[in-house]
This record gives C-alpha cells, sequence and structure tokens, in this order.
C-alpha cells in the first residue's frame, strides 16, 4: 500500500482539476433535488416539488415534472454530504445553477468551487472502492490494481467530468463480490438492494447470488426487502410512481428485439438474461461471482444504447479479469476503445463540450468511409458484442480449467 500513496496523490491531483474544470449540465438533477432535502426539508415530498409549481413558473419549462427519475438514495446520499459541507458552498452560485446555467457560463464566478463540492462524493466512494479491491487480490496484485483503480479513465471520466453518481453502484458491486467471497452471502443479497436503491438494474444481478433455489430464492427476497424499504416512504408520491419508480429508461431494454407477429416479439436483453440465470442455476461453479457479473453487465452493453455512465458499473469486474485471467488484455483493450469511441462521438455536452460549454466541435465529419453517424456506432457496438463473448470465453475457459466446476 505504501508504494500506492505517491499514485494515489498524483490520481487525487488529477480528480481535483477535472472536478473544478468540467462541466455537463446533468449534474443539476440530482443536485437539486438533495437542495430540496438538505436545505428546504422536503425529505418526502421532493418527487413532487416541480409538480406542485404553477405551470408559469420558470422551473417547469426548465426541468419539467420529470426532472426526478432515479430512486431515493441517488438523492438522499448527496443530500447528506450537501448538510455536511453546507458552509462551503456558494450558495448564490448554486442558486443561478439550477435556475440559469447560461448566466452562470457567462459569469462563472464561484463555479469551480461548486463544482468540486458537487462532486465531492465521489471521492469518498471512490477511495472505498480502491480499498475494497486491493482486499480481493494477493499481495503481489495490489500495486497493479491499484493504479488501474487510479487512473481508470471511465471513472475519472463519469465521476469527475461528467458528474454522474454511477461509481456507487460499482463500489456496491464490488462490495458484494468482497463480501460473498468472504461467506457473507446475506449480506452481500442486502448491498445488491442498496445499490437498487441508486438505480434499479443490480436487482437483475441478484439471481445470480446463491448456489440452489432456496439458498436463491432467500437472497432475492433479502435485496427486493432492502429495495422495498428504500422505496417506501415514496409510494405515495405521484411524481415517484409516474417517474422514477418505472422511469423510461426501462424501455431501452425492450428494445432490441425479434419480432414475431404484428404486436409481439422476443426481446434479445431479456431472452439472453433468461439464459444466463438458467445457466448459473445448473452451473454455478463455472464462473466467480464477478464473471457472473460481467457476462450479464457485458450482455447489457451489448444489447441496450445505454447511457455513457452505465459503463462504470462493469469497471472493478474488467480489473478483476486483467489480473486473474491471463489473455483477457487485448479483449479488454478492445472494449475500452469502442467505449471511447462512444464517448467521442456522442454529443458534445459529454466530451469537447464539457470543457466549454459552449463548444459544438464533433468527430462526425472524420467517420472513415462516408458512413452515417448511427452506421459507423453500429459498428462499433458490433465489435464490442463480438469482444464481449470472446472476452466471457476466455474467462469461462480458464475458469473452469482450473478445476472450480
Amino acid at each position: 500500500m505504501k508504494k500506492l500513496l505517491p499514485w494515489i496523490g498524483v490520481g487525487l491531483l488529477i480528480r481535483l482539476v477535472l472536478m473544478a474544470g468540467t462541466f455537463n449540465p446533468d449534474i443539476r438533477g440530482h443536485n437539486f433535488a438533495a437542495y430540496l432535502i438538505s436545505q428546504k426539508g422536503e425529505i418526502f415530498t421532493f418527487y413532487d416539488h416541480i409538480s406542485r409549481l404553477s405551470r408559469t413558473d420558470p422551473l417547469v419549462s426548465l426541468y419539467g415534472d420529470n426532472i426526478f427519475i432515479y430512486p431515493p438514495l441517488a438523492y438522499w446520499t448527496h443530500a447528506a454530504f450537501m448538510t455536511v459541507l453546507d458552509p462551503l458552498y456558494p450558495w448564490n452560485t448554486f442558486n443561478r445553477l439550477v435556475a440559469d446555467t447560461g448566466w452562470l457560463m457567462r459569469e462563472p464566478q464561484g463555479l469551480p468551487q461548486l463544482l468540486v463540492l458537487l462532486k465531492f462524493p465521489y471521492l469518498v466512494v471512490d477511495a472505498f472502492g480502491l480499498w475494497l479491491i486491493l482486499k480481493l487480490v494477493s499481495q503481489k496484485h495490489q500495486l497493479k490494481v491499484g493504479l488501474m483503480w487510479i487512473f481508470n479513465p471511465i471513472t475519472i471520466y463519469t465521476a469527475y467530468m461528467i458528474g454522474q453518481f454511477d461509481i456507487y453502484i460499482a463500489v456496491f458491486l464490488l462490495a458484494t463480490i468482497w463480501l460473498w467471497q468472504n461467506h457473507r452471502i446475506n449480506l452481500a443479497a442486502i448491498v445488491l438492494g442498496l445499490a437498487a436503491g441508486f438505480k434499479p438494474f443490480p436487482l437483475l444481478l441478484v439471481p445470480l447470488l446463491g448456489e440452489g433455489l432456496s439458498q436463491k430464492v432467500k437472497l432475492i427476497f433479502l435485496s427486493l426487502l432492502t429495495y422495498f424499504l428504500i422505496i417506501s416512504p415514496y409510494l405515495s408520491s405521484p411524481g415517484f410512481k409516474q417517474y422514477a419508480l418505472l422511469a423510461n429508461q426501462t424501455e431501452k431494454l425492450w428494445y432490441a428485439k425479434i419480432d414475431i407477429s404484428g404486436g409481439q416479439y422476443v426481446p434479445l436483453f431479456f431472452m439472453g438474461l433468461a439464459l444466463l440465470w438458467w445457466y448459473n442455476h445448473f452451473r454455478f461453479r463455472s464462473l466467480p461471482l464477478e464473471g457472473w457479473f460481467g457476462v450479464v453487465l457485458l450482455l447489457f452493453y451489448s444489447l441496450v444504447h445505454y447511457h455513457v455512465q452505465w459503463f462504470v458499473w462493469i469497471t472493478p469486474v474488467l480489473i478483476l479479469f486483467a489480473v486473474r485471467f491471463k489473455d483477457t488484455l487485448l479483449p479488454l483493450l478492445v472494449l475500452f476503445l469502442c467505449y471511447i469511441l462512444l464517448v467521442l462521438f456522442a454529443e458534445p455536452s459529454l466530451n469537447f463540450g464539457l470543457f466549454n460549454s459552449n463548444s459544438s466541435f464533433s468527430l462526425v465529419k472524420f467517420i472513415p468511409f462516408h458512413l452515417v453517424l448511427d452506421q459507423f456506432l453500429s459498428l462499433i457496438r458490433g465489435i464490442f458484442a463480438a469482444t464481449s463473448i470472446i472476452l466471457i470465453t476466455q474467462v469461462h475457459g480458464q475458469y473452469y480449467s482450473h478445476g472450480s466446476s
């Protein structure tokens, strides 16, 4: 660990510079909710804050009633940090951020300080993730794993540049793996339920826990109970039920499909997910837990038009693959390159616009072979999907061959 200390300092410096110097407007939503919770006391009513305003209120036209689309933990955690760091906040700048970003971009006094404070929670959970992943590997791999975690560009980009909170889910998945390996299986299921308190996707991983039907049922119950306890205070909220409980993002899971009649189809992601659940049930020991998480996540990224910040969920798994399984480095590099291309050819606010909100620079004109953008990105997604299959085949083959079946 001592060898990592100088690198931790370098990593922290990189993070602080990018925290202060990059801005994506999506950072407003979850921090506006945190403000309503921590500063206005709207702990149980914030989901309906906008819908209760006059229809002529500027916030209604700016955000709409569906601004708060995530489960409660996404907002509670930011509110907790905002409460503790309250004296440090430039509140006039924060109010401008919420109400008039255009003006703030022209007069950015106090913005770097505000951005550091808004992104500060990710430093804490990031440090916890580093501690966890070092506990999961042998001492000879700790320096390598530590460096990969500290300088992981996906985490740096999603948490400290675009300011999204998906690093929480990544670290909760890592905690689940650590608890599982330490035979604290019930607690592992509860932690997955907590991860769903940020975004519901981790609930799809719960059936992968446990060996045997009775244990799986018990662990699914524990995870669902945890998730239910988190959301239960908001089940009477119209805003929560309409926009967060059944968020529009879930429609992305159904998009890739095979039509079998005029109105019915086979959703490819759910077909693949069910197949993996069955295989896990009958061949549980053919993959380590991080392998099961990895194969489901790679299926998701291959068949769903995901938001770029969601890719951080799998980064701890890919780091563990890199050190535990030989001949995975090349597939991992190809996956990373595909991801980078998806980011670079996304809308400017997710790449070059992070450094200058008025930037409209785009790489679209550099697309080869005169392809249109969607064609080019579809080819990239095809390469990603094929490489995902190869990566999981490598992991499965090596794990199985070492007598872990």
